[in-house]
């Protein structure tokens, strides 16, 4: 067992501060799952999931609480996104951080495990490196797509790759055929392997986003239209079989005859691939409809910001701003839509939640924005997002603004209200079923579904 695996939480916040306000820490391998399960319901993993104990009712107006089971037969599980199988009711693949895919069908035992460094090329798995974002492609009942966003080479480039999907005659899942659709290169002379980003999603019009860091090592990357880096982009990655790249969608704030920037450090015109850029460690990206919603992992401020994808001339401002401001002269700059201090604003937060720590780092997490009937309405329309290291989990009103963009509805002056404490959160995604998943990165290393006691 590793040995970081045996420390307390309060040591595990210690020995990682080198990683301080980073957007994601650690590649540490756990022995434990959890899957979501109860009675009486009918969840996405079925009733083999029993003898779920709540291990946390937050009780009160909500009721909301966190079910589990455990089972010890998964090693190398380091859980950081999970994604359900299109056309399937019941399956979904959890990705791990060291680059293992864990294939789940109706049971909470793994169905096989797929070591992914054996297809594509993933690298470090140390801190902010690895398997990062796993997203089927909303056509994939008819072409088997998967993309991934990973490392490459460690500490110098980062990858969305695409592979195709397949189910042996004993429904394991089986991917190949992996091709590289695009690379996010950082400056060589001054790599760091933290501020990776890592979002992944498909618009409505079938472009494909991707939130990127802005590479740790320089930040004015951010506001530098000749590189990837501190930005959201937007591509039509290939679909044809055997065949990697991308083609430049209409709408983007640059030409789309520019010069591609794939695998560029610095480009002499400004890259066409960019739809939004401002950003410091946009690590989670999730979209409604139109409204794209990412978290940012600022420096003082933790941030969401929300933008229509047509848009194509917003800047979030960093380095030049954290958090929001009353004047800027950045052309286009929009204020986050949730903009937070640890010592200010958390505290707040923190109150709320009596299983929250100050651990002295952040990490803002987001989720999808909840529409369904399991929760009575509860979530509504609401954004989850919380803490990485302090564990609180909040969720927030959105809708679209006047402008299209996204904006909150919650006018109580601090956003949101608590929801359930969940420390080394790394995602959060409904489910067909209706239900929110969630994905902890350790202590231990779970999947849970969120449900009504």
């Amino acid at each position: 067992m590793d040995l970081q695996r045996q420390r307390s939480k309060f040591s595990l916040a210690t020995v990682f501060a080198v990683a301080l306000r980073a957007g994601l820490i650690g590649s540490m391998l756990a022995v434990l799952v959890a899957c979501g399960g109860s009675s009486g319901e009918a969840p996405l993993l079925g009733s083999t999931c029993q003898g779920g104990t709540v291990l946390y009712d937050t009780g009160g107006t909500n009721g909301v609480g966190r079910v589990a089971v455990t089972d010890a037969t998964i090693a190398n599980f380091v859980p950081i996104d999970i994604a359900f199988v299109p056309g399937s009711s019941t399956a979904f693949v959890v990705a791990s951080q060291n680059g293992m895919l864990h294939y789940f069908n109706n049971s909470c035992t793994a169905v096989n495990v797929i070591d992914l460094n054996s297809v594509v090329t993933i690298g470090s798995s140390a801190e902010e490196q690895g398997l990062l974002n796993i997203q089927f492609h909303p056509n994939f009942t008819t072409n088997h797509f998967m993309f991934v966003y990973h490392t490459s080479v460690a500490s110098m480039v980062n990858s969305i790759s695409r592979l195709s999907v397949s189910f042996d005659g004993g429904g394991k899942l089986v991917v190949s055929d992996p091709v590289k659709i695009i690379d996010f290169r950082k400056a060589d002379a001054a790599a760091a392997s933290n501020h990776n980003g890592g979002g992944l999603v498909f618009a409505p019009d079938g472009s494909l986003l991707a939130s990127v860091g802005d590479g740790g090592a320089n930040a004015v990357n951010a506001q530098d239209d000749g590189r990837l880096l501190g930005k959201v982009i937007r591509i039509l990655p290939s679909l044809t079989t055997a065949a990697g790249g991308y083609g430049i969608p209409s709408g983007n704030m640059f030409a789309s005859t520019n010069a591609p920037c794939s695998n560029v450090t610095l480009s002499t015109t400004a890259c066409p691939e960019i739809l939004a850029k401002g950003l410091r460690n946009p690590f989670r990206l999730t979209n409604d409809a139109t409204i794209v919603y990412l978290g940012d992992v600022g420096s003082t401020f933790e941030e969401i910001n929300s933008f229509d994808y047509s848009h194509n001339t917003l800047n979030f401002g960093w380095p030049t701003h954290d958090g929001p401001v009353s004047a800027s002269t950045l052309p286009g700059y929009r204020n986050p839509i949730v903009a937070y201090r640890r010592d200010v604003e958390a505290v707040a937060f923190r109150a709320e939640d009596p299983m929250a720590t100050y651990t002295m780092t952040a990490s803002v997490m987001i989720g999808d924005v909840y529409h369904g009937t399991n929760y009575s309405g509860l979530l509504e329309s609401a954004l989850l997002f919380g803490d990485f290291y302090d564990g609180y989990i909040r969720y927030v009103g959105v809708a679209a603004g006047t402008d299209g963009n996204g904006v909150i509805t919650d006018t109580d002056g601090v956003p949101g209200a608590h929801l359930v404490h969940a420390s080394a959160t790394s995602s959060m995604v409904r489910g067909p079923d209706g239900y929110l998943y969630m994905t902890r990165l350790y202590g231990p290393a779970a999947v849970y579904r969120l449900v009504r006691p």
